[in-house]
């Protein structure tokens, strides 16, 4: 209740009710700042229950120099960044030692065998091995602003082997770069698992190859004994007519003719016994050779790992390029060459370990270029190398290449090797593009009758 004083002018009463209605709004303020304080901290602890009792690895990126440096590339002229980084590998080793952990949490301590939040690494270099490739693709996914970025890793723990891991985290445009929490989830056992399973299966095939050759050595032997015997019978009886005082031309012809007719025998014999490995069909379907690519390399990831080797895949395409094959078969071929690649540079310094992998499209052709830093054909003709039992392996085969020529030209493709310069090898494989009008015909031409493979 307001009580009026007697002589006080009116003014003063006009002040008055200002100040109180003043003071009436300054409280309603307070309140309000008041209520939203507490509900901003009701929120921020549940943000942080929800993160530290995540059963998925979470840590926060700050990727904002990552972007000050890619702006500053632009402003030099820079217009394609992917080029760019595919061209300067340290500029991505140097973007990489930009990147801080902001926050981590409790099960990515426990993952990077870590106790207290203040020993986890400072930066993004630290638990990343120098072999890493994968934070190439993320610089890109940065300047596109990506909505959902998502690749394959391999961290180093503290104290601990190397695990390999599927990092996921948003990069759109309305994405604070500062404070990038990032989920981490460990697939070290899962690709081990893929690993072995591989690697059984290669030993498999091995051992089926060899058990397939001493079949078919055997087959040979056998088969051929008879029309052998009966091709040197001949020709011994054609020696012996024509070595008689008088020939007798009449019996001479007619072994001769027999020793024709056993020629042909044995090669019918021989037609048989390779057709016992080619009954063998391929089954062809759409292939994207990016993703399978993608999934080989994924897959070599930890065999290239233990040797310090470093893989990368360089895209020159930016459509996506389908073939028509068998995505087994094509992804087993990929496999042998990484292998072969991976296993030629054992003797060479630990930083020049890399296998190069280039998809790129020629004319109506694509293209994967798999190339090593190794010693390359040493002084040999590269196409040797396609050539069945040619191995410099101490305990190779001398099938892998062989047999990975058989499967590109039953693709309709080619396949290349050569010396890089100033060293390495280099192993081209061509393939055909997947094209709407030709597929159906292809299809067919391959289903329609029995193959042969070629051993």
């Amino acid at each position: 209740m307001i009580f009026w004083v007697r002589g006080a002018p009116p003014l003063a009463f006009v002040h008055l009710l200002i100040s109180m209605s003043v003071l009436a709004v300054a409280t309603l303020l307070l309140l309000r700042t008041q209520a939203m304080g507490s509900a901003v901290q009701f929120s921020e602890r549940r943000y942080r229950t929800v993160f530290d009792s995540l059963a998925v690895a979470i840590w926060e990126h700050d990727f904002s120099p990552i972007a000050a440096e890619l702006r500053r590339l632009r402003a030099r002229g820079v217009a394609d960044i992917r080029k760019y980084v595919a061209e300067h590998p340290d500029f991505v080793v140097a973007m990489r030692g930009l990147v801080r952990i902001t926050d981590v949490n409790a099960t990515a301590l426990s993952m990077m065998n870590v106790r207290a939040k203040e020993d986890f690494f400072s930066h993004l270099s630290g638990f990343l091995p120098e072999t890493d490739d994968s934070f190439a693709e993320c610089i890109i996914a940065i300047d596109e602003r990506r909505a959902l970025f998502q690749t394959e890793a391999i961290v180093v723990p503290m104290n601990g082997e190397p695990k390999q891991v599927i990092v996921a985290f948003g990069l759109g445009p309305d994405a604070c770069l500062e404070r990038v929490p990032g989920s981490i989830l460990d697939v070290s056992h899962r690709r081990l698992l893929e690993t072995q399973i591989l690697r059984t299966r290669e030993e498999l095939a091995e051992v089926q190859r060899t058990s397939a050759l001493a079949a078919m050595s055997a087959s040979i032997a056998h088969e051929l004994n008879q029309p052998m015997s009966a091709i040197h019978s001949f020709a011994d009886a054609a020696r012996r007519w024509l070595a008689r005082d008088v020939p007798n031309l009449l019996e001479t012809s007619r072994a001769l003719a027999g020793l024709t007719q056993g020629v042909e025998h044995a090669r019918g014999v021989m037609q048989r016994v390779r057709s016992l490995v080619g009954e063998a069909r391929i089954d062809f379907a759409e292939v994207e050779l990016d993703g399978l690519l993608a999934t080989t390399v994924a897959l070599m990831r930890r065999e290239a790992s233990e040797s310090g080797t470093r893989l990368v895949v360089v895209p020159l395409s930016e459509e996506t390029l389908t073939v028509m094959g068998d995505r087994i078969l094509l992804k087993q071929v990929f496999v042998n060459l990484i292998t072969n690649a991976i296993q030629a540079m054992l003797n060479e310094p630990p930083n020049s370990r890399i296998v190069t992998l280039t998809l790129e499209r020629r004319e109506d052709t694509a293209v994967v270029t798999v190339a090593d830093q190794g010693p390359g054909w040493d002084g040999l003709d590269a196409g040797q190398a396609f050539g069945t039992f040619f191995t410099t392996k101490k305990n190779g085969m001398g099938l892998g290449l062989a047999i990975s020529r058989t499967t590109i030209e039953r693709h309709e493709g080619m396949i290349f090797a050569r010396n890089a310069e100033p060293a390495g090898a280099v192993v081209e494989v061509v393939l055909p593009l997947s094209l709407p009008f030709d597929a159906a015909a292809l299809d067919c031409g391959l289903h329609g009758g029995q193959e042969e493979v070629s051993v």
